[in-house]
């Protein structure tokens, strides 16, 4: 008997730690395993481990070694068992940060000092708790170019580079698109947009945009300089584990600086805008995805009274983080201003462009 009353409480003391630690059992007996690997169990009652990227828009992005990058709908996830530390944000509050698990309709936040519980209804995003400024950033670099030379020398170049920066509370973009094309010395295209962006997310499909700047350039359409800046909402109206759908609305201000223009004209207009983009995005296959932006911009009658940028993207996986792009382009000025000559611009320019890109 006195063995057992030393035994039991020493027994007690040095397993009670380990309990504590491993927390409840989960669901079907399976505990994940202590390691360097994120857990997460489906609907089906499946384990898969690998890393948390990030859940934005109900979806949980999930690195497995095995599948690859997976897009996960929240609905069809039962349990979560995150390693490492996580930023969490709720629709109510601001990010909390701590070790995460997600038990059935629960999220549950561990700290030094406490443990937190949240609902799963008021989830909104969920970031790893980045010890880096760069490891908040993701971008892409898509380069295409065409050399002919012979009976008609032909040199062509298009360049897309993306950035985007995440935060449990807010996403900044910042995109930029050139297209050059000089053909028996003569320049036939010569056209650069910028777009920056920032979104504050205000719920789990309303999100707000502070501010959107765009700069577009083309001199061969008569644009010398023009730049939009407003303001507006977004909502996530699609939202599935393959299909993606963004509509965004704005108002703001508008510049334009014409190249050249009539004698009784000026050469530079502002006006009140009206702005409306959509984004949708697909997953055709495990190694194919389609994006479809469309920007509308309606103005004054001087500044071109509508304007439309749409840019459609066929993707495709080649070698590792290398994807083979095609891409259609189609930018439309309603009323381009005349030149100082007579002629006007066309209305609509169309480009085609093969490019490789390359995701970090």
């Amino acid at each position: 008997m006195l063995i057992l009353r030393i035994f039991i409480p020493v027994c007690l003391a040095f397993f009670a730690p380990i309990a504590f630690a491993a927390g409840e059992p989960w669901s079907d007996d399976f505990s994940p395993p202590p390691g360097k690997y994120s857990w997460i169990q489906l609907d089906t009652n499946e384990w898969i481990k690998g890393d948390i990227i990030a859940l934005y828009d109900e979806t949980l992005v999930f690195d497995s070694d095995h599948f690859g990058d997976l897009n996960i709908d929240l609905e069809d996830i039962r349990n979560v068992h995150g390693r490492g530390s996580f930023a969490v944000t709720f629709a109510n509050g601001r990010p909390v940060r701590g070790q995460l698990q997600i038990r059935e309709e629960t999220v549950v936040i561990i700290t030094a000092e406490q443990r937190q519980e949240g609902s799963r209804a008021d989830l909104v995003s969920i970031t790893p708790a980045a010890e880096r400024e760069r490891d908040r950033w993701t971008g892409d670099i898509g380069v295409g170019a065409n050399v002919r030379q012979g009976n008609t020398d032909i040199a062509e170049l298009s360049i897309d580079i993306g950035f985007q920066r995440r935060t449990p509370v807010s996403r900044f973009t910042l995109d930029y698109l050139a297209n050059m094309n000089e053909t028996d010395g003569e320049r036939i295209t010569d056209s650069h947009r910028i777009n920056a962006g920032l979104d504050r997310f205000t719920g789990r499909r309303l999100y707000w945009r502070p501010f959107s700047i765009q700069y577009f350039k083309d001199e061969l359409q008569n644009i010398r300089h023009q730049g939009t800046l407003d303001t507006g909402l977004g909502y996530h109206l699609v939202d599935t584990s393959r299909v993606g759908w963004d509509l965004r609305a704005g108002v703001g201000y508008n510049y334009l600086q014409n190249v050249s223009v009539a004698d009784d004209e000026e050469d530079n207009e502002t006006s009140p805008v009206v702005t409306f983009n959509s984004d949708l995005s697909i997953e055709v296959t495990s190694w194919m995805d389609y994006e479809l932006s469309v920007n509308m911009t309606f103005l004054n009658e001087k500044s071109g009274k509508y304007q439309h940028h749409i840019d459609s993207v066929l993707s495709t996986d080649l070698i590792g983080e290398v994807d083979l792009d095609f891409s259609a382009i189609w930018d439309r000025t309603e009323n381009p201003q005349e030149n100082a000559d007579g002629s006007t611009p066309s209305q609509d320019d169309f480009r085609f462009v093969v490019s490789l890109s390359y995701d970090f």
